[in-house]
């Protein structure tokens, strides 16, 4: 029990110093909110700590240890007292209400806790992609100078979105926690932060509404339900079938891979132990290629990625992403009531006096000015380096407030001046600020592909979505009754949204069929003999399934028509609140439609990785905006409909709460594990636990430690590399290859060959080269290592004609370059 109680309580008691350290600032910079800010400071704080540590470190003015942690947070304190001194003398007036700190504070501490339990019993970082966030880890922590070192990789610094596992090691070198023990109750600890930022957004949303307390804690409550613990509507099929209730018709609607043939019925409340109905809730959506052959689709949620354990990247950011959407909201809220007019002043004329009026009426628009405007772009800049992924929609959703905000003060052309200076000014900060970051980033990424194959499966659509969609109608039939779009703009949104894409595919498809490489590039999709062309095989797939498409763009069409028409009429559309939740509803569902015509190529060359990242920030947007309107339709008088299909999306959210408990229960097996840990890596072998601590004590950070080439998604094959941040030549190569793109051929050039010669050569000169060219100090020779190369005892004695034996114990060696 200590080893679980005594990193928790370290935890959190750093976690809530760095939130006292970053209360006054938020106070300072949330005026707008009901809670001023109070949900945020935690998230704030972490961000602002990390930045400025890692800030510090990439320019040579910090260390990355625990002196240059503490340090920073000081700094941050400081910066925070000194942004809240104006208040000093009405400081009463800007504080929270007890019953929001308490709220908060209670979600935080139970959630981290209960989290904390679950990954007790559930602590091995022994699978999927788990061993790759601990290298990032490793590799972060023992990097002596910036940008930090790939252990994957020898001589490469790490490309990837790494600026979350930064995040979470700030706290841990606060807290005097190892990355081992940090990767589990770090990740407990982000639940939390997920928790109390999803209440937040939540409960400011829905303050204004009647009943106006108990509306917001319920509204905040539902949202961080919603957000963060609630599954898919495939979870309640796979409930229903357990329990023994016949669902085949919908089965064979949904065509669901591997349900129900793969599925059980158990009787049991927690479905069936193990992993497969749990995980096949994240693979809802499935394509397959023109002979019927299942293509691999990813539409995760976040409490699967908490279920599952992977301290991701688009994981880490949610904290985050949430913190910017709260600043969003501050800016939708702060002008609120202000004028009921635009501003009657002559329109400006000329270039610069255009920009020097819009960054005056920007400046005015923002709460606390320029700190406040400062803080917007550092913390929507943070999302490039934390999950790239996620800056795009909520980029838009603060050009959104901006506009909305300004138009009621400015009047339309000030405002599009305004939205689009801060647009600029967002980029133009978060490359400046997060030079460091973009000098070593790389990608995979290789344009954008058109979807010509795969319109996803209406019914499988609705899975993923169903609870969300039902929401958002009734938010639209809320703000269609307040204020009703006109038939040009309901036109012209639908002919955007619907027919730009159907443009984009038919063209590009033309073009395709002109030319040598469009030819060469849809012939990677085979055509059976069913078709004769590949026009046949479009035509047939389109025709057989374009109900998604077709529902969710005229659901984002109509969206768009309503916030044009209240952009047009602010003054007659008075609730901001509304406005901004039809803003990110109209965000969540062009998210969950763009994959239906586009996807970004990779090295997958698959919709896969598109769907992943698209439905997931979906998920969150929709989320938001679908709770805020179940508060709403709820309340609303002489709207039966609204209050039918909230009361219907409630209840399956609701529903979902199965999800959690259920899923974490099976996977795990129960609680019952007789040593529960948060050390990630205690279930390792006692042999290569020591040879862990003994590389730790012994060599040097920068120092190469070599192992056999990694094979991807085994957990056992470099995990010395991975636990010590210790570099080796070549890691996982298929990840490598993933984060490099085109480069990786170039990085990797002659290094497997190099580690099948330390291994597998015999001849000591040709070893003691290898070793030299490579800069290689220490070769691990371990289980795996003799399982890839086949190695015998005489291999050993060969490589001691060129190393000494520095470390032995049971089946592990480790070897040392002499002089």
């Amino acid at each position: 029990m200590q080893s679980i109680l005594v990193p928790f309580v370290l935890w959190y008691l750093t976690i809530q110093l760095i939130s006292l350290a970053a209360l006054p600032l938020a106070l300072r910079v949330f005026p707008a909110l009901a809670d001023r800010g109070y949900s945020f400071a935690k998230a704030l704080g972490v961000l602002l700590v990390g930045v400025v540590l890692w800030l510090g470190t990439s320019y040579g003015v910090l260390r990355n240890e625990s002196g240059g942690a503490w340090l920073a947070l000081f700094v941050v304190a400081g910066a925070s007292v000194a942004a809240a001194w104006p208040l000093r003398s009405t400081w009463r007036s800007h504080l929270p209400g007890w019953r929001a700190v308490v709220t908060v504070e209670a979600i935080f501490l139970l959630s981290f806790a209960a989290w904390t339990w679950v990954r007790a019993h559930d602590p091995a970082i022994n699978h999927t992609e788990q061993p790759m966030d601990l290298m990032f880890m490793s590799g972060i922590w023992t990097s002596p100078t910036f940008p930090p070192r790939d252990p994957w990789l020898a001589d490469y610094a790490i490309s990837y979105y790494y600026l979350g596992y930064w995040l979470l090691l700030t706290v841990a070198r606060l807290a005097g926690q190892a990355p081992e023990v940090a990767y589990n109750v770090g990740q407990a600890c982000w639940f939390g932060l997920l928790m109390v930022g999803s209440f937040g957004v939540g409960y400011n949303l829905a303050a204004g509404k009647a009943a106006a307390r108990l509306s917001a804690t319920f509204g905040g409550l539902l949202t961080a339900i919603a957000v963060g613990l609630t599954g898919n509507l495939h979870v309640l099929v796979e409930w229903l079938y357990a329990q023994g209730v016949n669902v085949d018709g919908l089965a064979r609607w949904a065509n669901v891979r591997n349900f129900p043939e793969n599925a059980q019925v158990t009787n049991q409340w927690f479905i069936d132990a193990g992993w497969s109905w749990w995980w096949r809730s994240s693979r809802v959506i499935s394509d397959s290629d023109l002979f019927g052959n299942h293509i691999e689709v990813i539409a995760e949620f976040p409490n699967f990625s908490y279920v599952l354990g992977d301290n991701h990247p688009h994981v880490l950011a949610m904290p985050f992403v949430l913190l910017v959407v709260g600043m969003a909201l501050n800016l939708f809220l702060w002008r609120a009531d202000a004028a009921d007019a635009p501003d009657s002043a002559p329109e400006d004329t000329g270039l610069l006096i255009q920009l020097r009026t819009a960054w005056t009426n920007l400046l005015d628009a923002v709460p606390a000015r320029g700190l406040g405007l400062l803080l917007i772009i550092l913390a929507a800049g943070a999302l490039v380096a934390l999950n790239t992924w996620d800056f795009p929609p909520y980029w838009v959703l603060l050009t959104a407030a901006a506009l909305f905000v300004l138009t009621p003060q400015r009047g339309q052309a000030r405002a599009l001046w305004g939205a689009a200076l801060l647009a600029v000014l967002v980029v133009a900060g978060t490359v400046a600020i997060y030079s460091p970051y973009f000098l070593t980033a790389q990608s995979q990424a290789g344009g954008i592909v058109p979807n010509f194959f795969n319109p996803t499966r209406l019914p499988q659509f609705l899975l993923f979505w169903g609870q969300f969609l039902l929401a958002v109608g009734a938010l639209m039939m809320l703000a269609w009754a307040e204020l009703s779009p006109r038939p040009r703009e309901i036109v012209v949104s639908l002919v955007l949204v619907l027919g730009l894409p159907l443009i984009f595919l038919a063209g590009t498809f033309a073009l395709a069929q002109g030319s040598d490489a469009g030819m060469s590039a849809l012939q990677r999709m085979q055509l059976p003999p069913a078709f004769a062309t590949y026009t046949d095989a479009v035509l047939a797939r389109w025709t057989a399934r374009p109900w998604a498409f077709l529902a969710a763009g005229t659901l984002a069409a109509l969206l768009l028509a309503i916030l044009w028409r209240r952009w047009q009429e602010p003054v007659r559309a008075a609730d901001v609140r509304t406005t901004f939740a039809l803003s990110m509803a109209a965000i969540g569902l062009l998210l969950a439609f763009g994959p239906e015509f586009v996807f970004l190529r990779d090295n997958f060359g698959t919709r896969m990785n598109t769907v992943f990242k698209f439905y997931y920030q979906g998920w969150l947007l929709l989320a938001v905006a679908g709770s805020y309107a179940i508060v709403t339709a709820l309340q609303a008088r002489r709207q039966v409909i609204s209050a039918v299909l909230g009361g219907a999306a409630l209840l399956l959210i609701l529903a979902g709460l199965i999800y959690p408990v259920a899923g974490a229960y099976a996977k795990i097996r129960g609680f019952g594990s007789p040593t529960p840990t948060l050390n990630g890596i205690a279930y390792v072998g006692a042999d290569e636990q020591a040879a862990i601590e003994w590389i730790r004590l012994n060599t040097d950070p920068e120092d190469i430690v070599l192992q056999g080439k990694g094979r991807s998604y085994w957990a056992s094959d470099n995990r010395i590399n991975s636990a010590t941040g210790r570099a080796t030549l070549l890691g996982w190569d298929g990840h490598e290859s993933q984060w490099r793109g085109e480069a990786y051929g170039e990085m990797a050039a002659g290094r497997p060959e190099a580690i099948e010669t330390i291994y597998r050569s015999g001849a000591p000169l040709a070893i003691r080269q290898t070793l030299d060219t490579w800069g290689i100090d220490y070769v691990v020779v371990g289980p795996v290592e003799r399982e890839l190369y086949n190695l015998s005892p005489l291999d050993d004695a060969r490589l001691l004609e060129v190393m000494d034996l520095l470390f032995e114990q049971g089946g592990v060696r480790i070897f040392g370059r002499r002089g």
